[in-house]
């Protein structure tokens, strides 16, 4: 079961109006902000994302974690007031778009060896990044948040170490206000009948497993993370189990319905993770994911035009994998899909996503192109649960 240790203060602390405070508990509501590009695309999962944001470690944190939480939880009020300001005004689908350049391929790997001294270690910046109200204030060699155009701004240079840990520790305080709001969001009885109305067409209930079932879960995931990424987490890992009932969501059925399992590495924005979810019913959805920048780090990120270059090569890929995993022979047809955000708009992206169809059945696969492997898989009928 969940345990949540986040200090619930943080934003009743902070001088914002009630329409302020209102509006972003229904920009958490409604998964405004998801904090990996690859969940931005779907309304389904980018609230499985948000929600899984609340999952917190136990009592058994280690020293750097405490360090950590210490951090986050006790920024000056100041700057608390500028991280609920960025919040309330980014709009961006993605991640990318609330940045003025991509990092580099450099920048990725040397950002996933800092992230884990940061979290792990409790090694921080001996600054934090400058928040700046215009560009004219910018230079060249910056990287700071300007609340002008609510970006972050990178140097144009390669970004020292010091620079990826001021990055590093502004997304875990980000994150943290994200954290913060959506524990509001949760705890807020007082909606007015405008919103009530607004959330109708998506009341998306999330229920308490059991202790027996949560065992369960966990000894189950941990062997389909084995058979179909090789791959093994154990109880270091940050787990975190709910159940899901979508019957009363717009645009969804009971084929959605079951138990939403996350494993973290660790408590961090960016750490290695599996997201599934087990059906609860055998000719339910299945799905499992894995992301974060260790996943994501060594990928490059391709137009659909240069995508589409490796189309034959990834189908070979996708086709023995649904073969040697859930002993799915010769789709009827296959159909690719480049990545859009939630506004429509074709982006760049690392995977492209095969849909194989089988009769009226269909299965979904990621697969990334430059590290020729899959990353998630959704489907019905993969598993048998009943």
């Amino acid at each position: 079961m969940r345990e949540h240790d986040i200090d619930k203060n943080l934003i009743s602390n902070i001088e914002i109006s009630d329409e302020m405070r209102e509006s972003l508990i229904q920009d958490v509501k409604s998964g405004k902000r998801s904090k990996d590009t690859r969940f931005r695309y779907s309304t389904a999962l980018m609230a499985l994302c948000i929600i899984g944001v609340l999952a917190i470690s136990g009592s058994s944190a280690s020293a750097a974690y405490i360090s950590y939480k210490n951090r986050v939880e006790n920024m000056p009020q100041e700057e608390q007031q500028e991280y609920v300001e960025e919040l309330e005004n980014d709009d961006y689908y993605a991640v990318d778009e609330s940045m003025t350049r991509e990092l580099t391929r450099s920048e990725k790997e040397r950002l996933v060896v800092l992230q884990d001294a940061y979290y792990k270690d409790g090694v921080f910046p001996e600054e934090s990044m400058p928040f700046l109200e215009k560009l004219s204030e910018l230079k060249p060699d910056m990287l700071a948040f300007v609340e002008e155009d609510n970006k972050i701004h990178f140097p144009e240079g390669e970004m020292t170490d010091e620079q990826l840990l001021q990055y590093i520790d502004h997304e875990a305080k980000y994150m943290y206000t994200i954290e913060e709001n959506a524990e509001v969001a949760s705890e807020d009885e007082a909606l007015d009948e405008e919103t009530e109305a607004a959330n109708e067409d998506f009341d998306l209930k999330i229920i308490e497993v059991s202790a027996k079932d949560e065992e369960t879960l966990k000894q189950d995931t941990k062997d389909l993370i084995k058979e179909i990424y090789g791959e093994e987490v154990n109880d270091s890992w940050i787990f975190d189990a709910y159940e899901t009932d979508w019957s009363d969501c717009e645009g969804f059925d009971e084929s959605w319905n079951g138990y939403e399992i996350t494993w973290s590495e660790y408590d961090a924005p960016n750490a290695k993770t599996y997201q599934i979810t087990i059906p609860k019913k055998s000719e339910g959805r299945f799905r499992i994911n894995k992301y974060g920048m260790e996943v994501f780090a060594s990928c490059e990120d391709f137009t659909w035009e240069e995508a589409q270059e490796y189309l034959p090569q990834g189908e070979e890929a996708v086709k023995k994998f649904v073969k040697e995993k859930f002993g799915l022979g010769e789709p009827d047809r296959i159909e690719y899909v480049g990545a859009e955000n939630a506004g429509g708009e074709e982006t760049e992206c690392a995977w492209i996503a095969y849909e194989l169809y089988y009769g009226d059945e269909y299965v979904v696969v990621h697969w990334l192109i430059s590290t020729n492997e899959i990353n998630g898989i959704m489907g019905k009928n993969l598993i048998k649960v009943d």
